[in-house]
């Protein structure tokens, strides 16, 4: 018996969502660990319901969660030391190919990490102890230095502060009679510059005169270390604090604890001050000594940690997934003792059989199989003749099953009990399956532009293979430049042929650059948009805001100079006539004529140009039912085909196909050499045409020509506005009328096979109906209260959408002249640049030494204002246009959008940021 289907063909899975296949994946506790990882590195596992908010752990592995953290602590501490030495740590790049982790390898990485951090932290706090008692040396030979100058005198000179001198000042402040003798003390200390200030006023309210403080800020600031934190690099001030008496030196001593005040010996003598620096300066060089074998030491032990730091973050972030999720998941055994660990999964179904050959080869590697195993049994081969069948006894093991799968190809020996089963499940599910498309580096930038708006329902159709096509045309219409298009083209070209330096940069970049993300995962997006911005330009005959002439113009000028300067005379250019027309259309595009006609030129671009944007509004609108229809067929909704999407169709194709078909039919039967009524005078304004027709109303025409484009033209135009206008009651009240009914039918089939079903005697009916009419009663006006409801509520939703449906048609078709308006736009900005700045270059009539400068930097100027107002500005702009019209014109026709993506268990790629 077969399990899983035939796989689907991955290419038709970019055009409707993959077959899902809903899975039971049984797993023992004993290789759970290896197997997640593998499911983590393929990503084709979706587990369900394990991360909402009422989800209860089953805390097995609680402990080892915490400890992944712990571990994830000492690695953030190493790589903080490491980077505050710049020793260089070593990156892997292929770590997620070639560094797979076990569950074996975690006892490594912790014996390994924590004596590499018990000798680091060692190495390190005996560092930290030698540079602060080197700074508290420096701060001490700084407070001598300061305080040896300030008590005697410089080269022979009168004292300035003798000690007489001060005690007569402090004496004065303290006792004004001198009635006791008492000799000056002294203390030195340092003190942080921002607490000095606080500490003075204190201590001035505190003992007023009696103490006498003089301060000086050391040159070099010091780091003062703090157990759990980084150095802090501060300022400090020298201090020093003469008294007269000692009775206070007890509270100013208290002080200075508080104020974390570092105070230091002061011998009373001046030669004794000076051997004490002498002192000092020497066991400082010997300090600094002992710092460099310090410093080197730790820069050893940290060199050796930064060999493999990369590969154990990356790895213990991934073990802390899996035991995460492993402590999520549903035990299933014994009470004392679980050995198995049960998940519902959704598997696309085109890689269950490699998700099968995963786990048997995870299995068998956990239970002690060589890696060569492993990689022969991971080949395509193996997973292309892999089994579709389960053997009986795993059958047994888990009894509410109803299919179940087999490997065959097991190893003598093997323990069959400890293998990872997948069983699919048959039974129906109230949710949606999730949503999953095959992608490849080119259709990925088109998808993502889907997925911004909302993710496709499932099996539904999906915009994006569409979005490849219709996106960049619509870009280039607004965008239509050869010259514009040509740097969009060479801009992508360089990034496709850079993809691997920049994938590599993006990789090793230990900052997010995310402007650069953008413009490289839309790199196909922008190639695409560059080529049909040139087959525009081409279209348009616009190079730079200049046309080129390739297959000389179908038009002339026979003016002379008499007619010219005739001023009652209308020089224009005459399309019926053969001597300013020949009749010959341009070969490519436009005529070169145009773009140097002044007035004409801007009609008859406009013209052109707001034609086409309906023309293409409409036609992508069309497109858009038609792919709401083929949804209908596919997920089966004849309902919504027959009394929606159809009269949808219907009332656009009679209006505003009607439209269309009028500017085809005036392109194709009135021209200017053609006889009237068909020459360009007669030529009928389509808007009018359509305007009357919806008004139904005709107007006066002109002499010699036809009063209708084309025979019975009235008659036609009235029957499809009363076609188009006989949908709307089919829209408004088809669907509830068909869901009403479709109910009641449901109802009465219910309640006929309850009639069937039950067998009752005469007395046990009587009962029942005695004993709970009350009850039935007010049961059957509940019930008709939420019938009444619900069917409000249909009632509702159609009219809205009808609503929706009759003026959106025209506001959608009005939206699609955005392209004509941002092409008019375009031309015109690029016009202003050549003649408001290039052409002042070109035109200038200096020497040559100052005239070449001149027409260079008018050049340069040209082209930055090019590259950043007309190709970046103006691009981004038509970018978002083209994606609201996708967004809203295009998808709302046929796309739901309401869908979940598959969140498949997967590990991302692994960069230097991670």
């Amino acid at each position: 018996m077969k399990l899983f289907k035939k796989r689907q063909t991955k290419v038709k899975s970019f055009f409707r969502s993959e077959d899902m296949d809903l899975c039971q994946l049984l797993l023992h506790t004993e290789n759970a660990f290896d197997c997640l990882i593998e499911l983590g590195h393929h990503g084709a596992v979706q587990f369900n319901n394990v991360y909402d908010e009422d989800r209860l752990l089953n805390h097995l592995y609680t402990k080892k969660v915490a400890h992944c953290y712990e571990l994830l602590r000492i690695v953030d501490n190493l790589h903080a030391q490491i980077v505050q030495l710049h020793v260089n740590e070593v990156f892997y790049p292929d770590v997620d190919r070639e560094n797979r982790l076990k569950e074996k390898d975690l006892a490594k990485y912790r014996d390994s990490l924590k004596r590499i951090h018990v000798e680091a932290s060692a190495v390190t706090e005996h560092y930290f102890r030698l540079d602060s008692r080197r700074s508290r040396m420096i701060e001490h030979c700084f407070a001598l230095n300061k305080a040896n100058k300030y008590m005697i005198s410089d080269m022979g000179s009168e004292l300035l502060y003798s000690e007489s001198t001060v005690m007569s000042l402090v004496q004065d402040a303290t006792t004004s009679s001198g009635a006791y003798q008492s000799h000056l003390n002294y203390m030195i200390g340092c003190i942080r510059a921002d607490k000095f200030y606080s500490f003075e006023l204190l201590l001035y309210r505190l003992c007023s005169f009696n103490l006498i403080i003089r301060f000086s800020e050391i040159s070099t600031p010091v780091y003062e270390y703090h157990y759990g934190h980084k150095p802090e690099r501060v300022r400090k001030f020298a201090i020093l604090m003469m008294a007269s008496s000692t009775i206070i030196w007890p509270k100013v001593l208290k002080i200075c604890a508080h104020y974390h005040v570092n105070i230091y010996d002061c011998p009373s003598s001046a030669r004794q001050r000076e051997e004490k620096v002498r002192e000092l300066r020497q066991e400082i060089v010997n300090v600094e000594k002992v710092l460099q074998e310090a410093e080197l030491m730790r820069r050893q032990i940290l060199e050796v940690a930064g060999q493999d730091l990369f590969i154990v973050r990356v790895n213990l972030r991934k073990a802390l997934k899996v035991y995460d999720l492993m402590n999520r998941l549903r035990l299933v055994g014994g009470v004392e003792v679980p050995r198995y660990l049960l998940a519902e999964v959704y598997i696309p179904s085109s890689d269950v059989p490699d998700v099968r050959t995963i786990l048997r080869n995870a299995s068998r590697i956990s239970g002690g199989a060589d890696d060569d195993d492993d990689d022969d049994d991971s080949s395509d081969e193996n997973i292309e003749k892999a089994n579709d069948a389960e053997s009986p006894e795993d059958k047994k093991a888990i009894p509410n099953v109803t299919s179940y799968s087999n490997d065959a190809d097991f190893q003598p020996g093997e323990d069959m009990s400890a293998r990872a089963i997948l069983i699919k499940k048959n039974r129906l599910v109230n949710h949606m399956p999730p949503t999953y498309f095959r992608l490849n580096q080119f259709t990925r930038g088109f998808q993502n532009l889907i997925d911004a708006y909302g993710m496709a329902d499932y099996k539904e159709l999906n915009p994006a293979p569409y979005t490849i096509i219709t996106f960049p045309f619509l870009f280039a219409v607004m965008f239509g430049d050869l010259g514009h298009g040509i740097l969009l083209i060479f801009f992508s070209l360089i990034m496709i042929w850079k993809h691997r330096q920049i994938e590599k940069y993006q990789i090793a970049s230990t900052s997010e650059n995310e402007i650069l993300n953008i413009l490289f995962a839309g790199r196909y997006i922008i190639l695409l948009m560059g080529i049909f911005s040139v087959y525009m330009g081409i279209i348009y005959n616009i190079v730079v805001a200049k046309s080129f002439n390739l297959f000389d113009s179908s038009w002339s000028c026979r003016y002379n100079e008499t007619t010219v300067y005739d001023p009652a005379f209308h020089v224009t250019l005459d399309s019926s006539h053969p001597h300013f027309y020949s009749g010959h259309p341009y070969p490519v595009g436009m005529d070169p004529v145009w773009a140097v006609c002044g007035q004409d030129s801007i009609t008859t671009t406009n013209s052109l140009k707001m034609k086409m944007a309906i023309v293409l509004g409409i036609t992508q609108m069309m497109f858009g039912l038609g792919l709401a229809a083929a949804n209908c067929v596919l997920m089966n909704r004849k309902s919504d085909l027959v009394l929606v999407v159809i009269p949808q169709m219907i009332f656009m194709m009679c209006l505003f196909g009607y439209l269309v078909f009028l500017i085809f039919y005036k392109w194709l039967a009135f021209g200017g050499h053609k006889p009237a009524p068909y020459n360009s005078a007669c030529a009928p304004s389509v808007l009018i045409t359509f305007i009357n027709m919806m008004l139904m109303k005709s107007e006066d025409t002109a002499t010699d020509c036809l009063a209708d484009m084309y025979p019975n033209e009235r008659m036609v135009e009235f029957a499809l506005v009363a076609t188009a206008f006989c949908t709307i009651p089919i829209l408004l009240a088809g669907k509830p009328i068909y869901l009403m009914r479709r109910r009641r039918k449901m109802e009465q089939e219910r309640e006929r096979d309850f009639k069937r079903m039950r067998r009752q005697t005469i007395a046990e009916m009587r009962s029942t109906m005695r004993y709970t009419d009350d009850d039935s009663s007010e049961a059957s006006r509940q019930k008709g209260n939420e019938e009444e409801h619900e069917t409000s509520e249909i009632w509702i939703h159609s009219g809205i959408h009808t609503i929706e449906t009759v003026l959106g048609s025209v506001s959608h078709t009005a939206s699609y002249l955005r392209l004509w308006a941002l092409s008019l736009a375009h031309d015109q900005l690029s016009d202003v640049l050549w003649h408001m700045v290039l052409t002042k270059g070109f035109a200038n009539t200096l020497p040559l030494y100052y005239g070449v400068p001149v027409l260079m930097a008018a050049f340069f100027a040209w082209a930055i204002l090019t590259v950043a107002i007309l190709v970046m500005m103006e691009g981004l702009s038509a970018f978002l246009h083209t994606l609201r019209l996708h967004w809203v014109e295009f998808q709302s026709k046929f796309f739901g959008g309401t869908g979940e993506s598959f969140k498949a268990f997967s590990f991302p790629p692994s960069n230097q940021r991670s």
